[in-house]
């Protein structure tokens, strides 16, 4: 048994910590001037102007906002989904539906946002066809927007069927229904046996899943490359965008940014965990 569990831990070392430790030293070092084609030798300018500039502000206050608001959506479109499966007695055929969408990449679901709610694509065309004198340049910017509506239906398309698959397997393991169906003895309708038994029931056990929807969102980098805006622009596109694809000279800057990015996810995969239930 201690063979195995060494043998484990020095499997997870070697997966996992060492790459870990070696990519983020790499661009610790390359942000201090000590690596890489520009180093100069040990500096902080790049630290200095990166910290002083609005960029990184902005980019770190949107990707936390945006993983904030997806989460939250899912979330209740999850919660939505589980309830209305059961009322309906429709679990297996839902549960079906949503392990496909789980499988579906998320470059899928923000393909599938660009063609049908860009200014160009299906949903303002067959607008200007139902409604007369609507134009498509009518139609709101959900794509490119500085607002990343786009972003968040990326999200939200591929979140909801794990977020829903993950509340029905908590309903069924957590026996939701018979707390439900005593409650509807007792004379509660169905909905409101469901909203006001189960729903309570099932947050009480979804801290978990808020960890990792929030990490997931937070890190996310297809959605935001396709549906983002270009300022200002989430962390992992800023980071790939300025990593050399316009210019060599803001490299140093670019491992800047991902040491942040770090240490970010870091605090939040330290903390969220500390201020949820597991389930």
């Amino acid at each position: 048994m201690k063979v195995e569990r060494a043998a484990g831990w020095i499997l997870l070392g070697l997966l996992l910590v060492v790459p870990t430790v070696w990519m983020v030293g790499y661009a610790l070092l390359y942000s201090l001037g000590l690596l890489g084609l520009l180093s100069s030798g040990l500096t902080a300018e790049w630290w200095r102007q990166a910290l002083s500039g609005a960029v990184l502000w902005h980019s770190l206050l949107l990707s936390l906002g945006v993983a904030s608001v997806t989460t939250l959506a899912c979330l209740v479109a999850g919660l939505a989904v589980c309830v209305a499966a059961d009322r309906w007695r429709v679990q297996r055929a839902v549960g079906v539906l949503l392990t496909i969408g789980a499988a579906l990449p998320v470059s899928v679901g923000a393909f599938v946002v660009l063609q049908v709610c860009s200014r160009g694509g299906l949903l303002p065309r067959m607008l200007a066809l139902v409604i007369p004198g609507f134009e498509q340049a009518d139609f709101p910017a959900l794509v490119n927007d500085s607002w990343s509506v786009g972003i968040v239906l990326a999200g939200w398309l591929t979140g909801v069927p794990l977020t829903g698959l993950y509340l029905q397997g908590q309903w069924e393991t957590a026996s939701v229904g018979r707390y439900v169906s005593l409650a509807e003895r007792l004379g509660a309708g169905a909905w409101r046996a469901r909203v006001r038994v189960g729903v309570p029931m099932l947050i009480r056990r979804v801290g978990g899943l808020t960890w990792l929807l929030l990490v997931w969102n937070f890190s996310a980098w297809e959605a935001p490359l396709l549906l983002g805006s270009q300022s200002p622009r989430m962390m992992s596109v800023l980071i790939q965008q300025s990593a050399g694809q316009y210019s060599l000279q803001e490299r140093p800057l670019s491992f800047v940014y991902a040491s942040l990015y770090f240490l970010v996810l870091v605090a939040l995969l330290c903390w969220l965990p500390r201020r949820t239930k597991l389930g």
